[in-house]
């Protein structure tokens, strides 16, 4: 009933809202579509194609790999160029680079449009926070930002349904072998129509929206970017906003791009089973992250809120990789993503609001790039570890990872948030 009533209030507010952050919250919506359609075949396509987990292992590393390179610089850029502007450049350069990765077979070629791919993502995601920090206001910051991942994870509750299905439906209609490389191309097909979906929201955004505010304009810099740049690098706040990051990077990127490979290896389950834990792993995530606001009210801090729920986290992590029997694994699978994304949210909002408005990119792109610095390298490392030891030293790896970032958030933060209002005045 209390998640019941959250959701009513967060709706009632959304009504409330400015048509461009309307509009801003389908993207998500969209995109939870896609990755979700994407995610669940994405490393089974690969396999498909003939090459090896030491490849695929590569491939998935990609995408992060130009984020790695180019997130700060792209940061920068977006301070100056325009949000909007940055947001939609970089969604049209990932659909093309998408198409492009799935019409070639070549290795090497595989391997361009991916990273091609994640300079569109990069652009994105780097200049999509601080957008969305100017739509809003400090009142509603972090009800928004909770929409925004919730929308994005609600999606992926029919995205990876529907998704788990489509195998079964090519099968049908094209007369092809089940789990081929034909399957899958046409399914992670079906994912690009929805990312070009996705274009038409950020397009109707009038222009100009959001690059300034009234109360906090962006001054006019003469300065370069690289200038720019050794600015912001020597601000204490950035590196203690980017290392508790950086470890939580590095340990989703060892273990969440293979998920679905361990649940299939260890458990024996069906495409269609995959799709359905997937979609049922994104309902309770959205209606977890819905719930962030209220905890962090509730405990009186965000901080608090976030080193509570990625503590707990741990737990379902070592559940999810030692467990022998199928549904305490699942169990630990649906409680390791709520936490981890009830934090996520609270973590961008907080982080926002510790930098001046003409940093925020930048700021955006330091935190996107330290994401990304174990995303190039983790993905190729846990190919190797899979081939030769399998996935417990791996679930290992990322619980101390994780546990080590909760650390460092709490020792660094404890003290610096300003108590919010209780969860009772808040919903009153």
């Amino acid at each position: 009933m209390k998640l019941y009533n959250t959701l009513q209030s967060r709706l009632r507010q959304l009504r409330s809202y400015d048509r461009s952050v309307k509009l801003f919250l389908l993207v998500p919506i969209l995109f939870g579509m896609y990755y979700a359609v994407k995610g669940l075949f994405f490393n089974f396509y690969i396999l498909a194609l003939g090459y090896d987990k030491s490849f695929l292992g590569l491939a998935n590393s990609m995408t992060p790999a130009a984020t790695l390179v180019l997130a700060f610089p792209l940061g920068v850029l977006t301070d100056r160029i325009g949000r909007k502007r940055a947001v939609f450049s970089g969604m049209v350069l990932l659909a093309f680079s998408y198409l492009m990765f799935l019409l070639v077979q070549d290795r090497t070629l595989i391997l361009v449009t991916l990273f091609v791919s994640g300079i569109g993502e990069s652009l994105y995601f780097v200049a999509a926070t601080p957008l969305l920090t100017r739509l809003t206001t400090p009142q509603n910051r972090v009800t928004v930002f909770s929409l925004r991942s919730a929308f994005f994870t609600f999606a992926g509750v029919f995205g990876s349904y529907v998704g788990g299905q489509m195998p079964l439906w090519f099968d049908s209609l094209l007369h092809i072998e089940p789990g081929s490389f034909a399957s899958y191309r046409g399914v992670l097909m079906s994912a690009f129509g929805i990312l070009l979906l996705s274009l038409i929201p950020v397009s109707m955004i009038p222009r100009g929206v959001g690059e300034t505010q009234a109360t906090s304009p962006v001054k006019p810099t003469n300065k370069t970017v690289w200038e720019s740049m050794q600015i912001i690098l020597r601000k204490k706040i950035i590196w203690q906003l980017f290392f508790p990051n950086l470890a939580i990077g590095m340990g989703a990127a060892l273990m969440v791009p293979y998920l679905n490979i361990f649940l299939v290896e260890s458990f024996h389950i069906s495409d269609q089973t995959l799709g359905t834990l997937f979609s049922l792993s994104a309902l309770i995530t959205g209606a977890g992250t819905l719930i962030a606001p209220w905890l962090s009210r509730r405990l009186g801090s965000r901080i608090y809120a976030l080193v509570v729920a990625q503590g707990s986290s741990l737990l379902f992590l070592l559940m999810l990789g030692f467990s022998p029997w199928l549904g305490l694994a699942v169990i630990g699978f649906w409680g390791r993503n709520v936490l981890m994304n009830m934090a996520q949210p609270l973590y961008n909002a907080f982080s926002m609001e510790q930098v001046a408005e003409n940093e925020q990119g930048t700021l955006s792109s330091m935190l996107s790039l330290s994401w990304q610095v174990g995303g190039a390298v983790m993905p190729v490392v846990s190919g190797y570890i899979q081939e030769h030891f399998g996935f417990p030293p791996i679930f290992i790896t990322t619980s101390i990872l994780y546990a080590l970032s909760t650390v460092m958030i709490w020792r660094f933060f404890k003290d610096s948030e300003t108590p919010l209002p209780s969860a009772a005045a808040a919903l009153s």
